[in-house]
């Protein structure tokens, strides 16, 4: 590190992400264990992947306590888009749009909310230690909480305008062509064993 100051950084970021990742994995494993009685282990390794995303945007500029708070509510959010996504009978399998998708939008305005910079009125953001500076360069800049919460806000809706209508170019023909989801026969039989891979990787007389 060419600096003092950049090796704490470093630090506070390994801390922040070791602490949000375990609190994500924990918080989904107690929550489907409270809806389903049984421990979900894939659900609590997606979780874990869950508090990651949520303490991405703002591993460099929250406190080791917001760091489980995010996750923790990155875990909470992650369950309630997961069980969205399945009342509303949206098939997503291995729930990489509550990960990413929820997760991450969290994680953008969650860097915003637990910014360490002092009372609310003032935004560290991507400055490290130190407050984002007046135009002056004399001091504190005032206001740019808001600023920045309102920048975030927006590059979440962005983010997800770009996504969708790209993913929308792709699916939608596909959907309107009846290619976008395979027969009914195959679905039954589930695709690893129709489509994707030998026998031998299911059975051990085949190895």
């Amino acid at each position: 590190m060419s600096s003092a100051a950049k090796g704490t950084m470093a630090a506070q970021v390994a801390m922040n992400t070791t602490l949000a990742a375990p609190t994500g994995g924990l918080g989904v494993l107690l929550l489907r264990f409270a809806m389903y009685r049984k421990y979900d282990i894939g659900g609590m390794c997606n979780g874990i992947l869950a508090g990651l995303v949520s303490i991405t945007a703002g591993c460099g500029n929250v406190e080791g306590g917001s760091a489980v708070l995010i996750g923790l509510i990155g875990a909470i959010l992650y369950q309630l888009s997961s069980s969205l996504l399945k009342l509303i009978k949206i098939d997503d399998p291995i729930d990489a749009s509550s990960v990413h998708g929820a997760c991450g939008a969290w994680g953008v305005l969650a860097a915003a909310f637990f910014d360490w910079g002092t009372g609310v009125d003032y935004y560290n953001g991507w400055n490290g230690w130190s407050c984002g500076q007046n135009d002056a360069g004399d001091g504190c800049r005032k206001g740019a909480f808001g600023e920045a919460l309102a920048a975030n806000i927006v590059e979440v809706i962005m983010v997800l305008l770009w996504s969708g209508g790209m993913s929308a170019l792709v699916f939608v023909p596909l959907r309107v062509a009846g290619l976008l989801r395979c027969n009914e026969e195959t679905q039954v039989q589930g695709m690893d064993s129709a489509k994707h891979s030998p026998l031998k990787a299911y059975s051990l007389e085949h190895a």
